[in-house]
């Protein structure tokens, strides 16, 4: 046998060593743990963008609520903007908006989640006689723990949990 032959014998014989996989695993599980933070920074996002839209919604109906109604003011609870007819410009529909009235919203919640807390005289939501605002919060998913408010109306005069 010639040392030609060996040399031939040892080369047909090569592959990846036990590293080369390793740094190969290794790299793929960085690159997953990278996309697994991103998704849930654009997921938290979205959350964030969709509660404040439902804030927002509800806002622009309270406000059609008050210039549509006789008396002028802001509804009492968020039942008086899902019990009226489906004709009214302020209807809302039940189930778009997820009323949380003992305590702020929280992630738990979900994001159609709002506080809708009307302002007038009055001690009790239903038993207001003049409501002239209304305090609206709800969870920002972004930042975790901060609440986000929309003032409406006169915000000032006595508010009380719907």
């Amino acid at each position: 046998m010639s040392i030609k032959n060996i040399k031939s014998n040892t080369q047909a014989q090569s592959g990846f060593t036990i590293v080369e996989l390793l740094i190969v695993v290794v790299v793929i599980a960085i690159l997953a743990a990278i996309t697994i933070v991103s998704y849930n920074g654009i997921t938290s996002k979205a959350n964030a963008s969709a509660a404040q839209s439902t804030a927002s919604a509800l806002q622009k109906k309270a406000e059609l609520f008050a210039a549509d109604g006789d008396t002028g003011q802001y509804p009492k609870v968020i039942a008086d903007l899902t019990g009226a007819a489906s004709s009214k410009a302020y209807y809302v529909a039940t189930g778009s908006i997820n009323a949380s009235p003992a305590s702020a919203p929280t992630s738990a919640n979900g994001k159609n989640t709002v506080r809708y807390q009307p302002c007038g005289t009055g001690t009790t939501a239903a038993g207001m006689t003049s409501v002239v605002g209304a305090i609206i919060t709800w969870y920002d998913f972004a930042n975790a723990g901060a609440l986000k408010v929309i003032n409406i109306g006169d915000a000032s005069t006595g508010c009380v949990t719907s």
